[in-house]
């Protein structure tokens, strides 16, 4: 593994760090990583005693 493709790794690693929902998107041209895409969903829980509140965590 070159010094490249450990750094693309470290930068997944810190996109996957304090995910809770949503994904990662990996772009590869001619077998190599060139970009990293993060989505991340805030989701809302349901609940009778009181508004819905997010469940991000930041």
């Amino acid at each position: 593994m070159n010094q490249s493709d450990q750094n693309w790794i470290q930068v997944i690693k810190e996109k996957l760090a304090g995910l809770r929902y949503g994904q990662i998107l990996l772009t590869v041209h001619d077998g190599r990583v060139v970009q990293i895409e993060r989505t991340e969903k805030t989701r809302l829980e349901a609940s009778s005693t009181k508004p819905n509140q997010p469940t991000r965590e930041d």
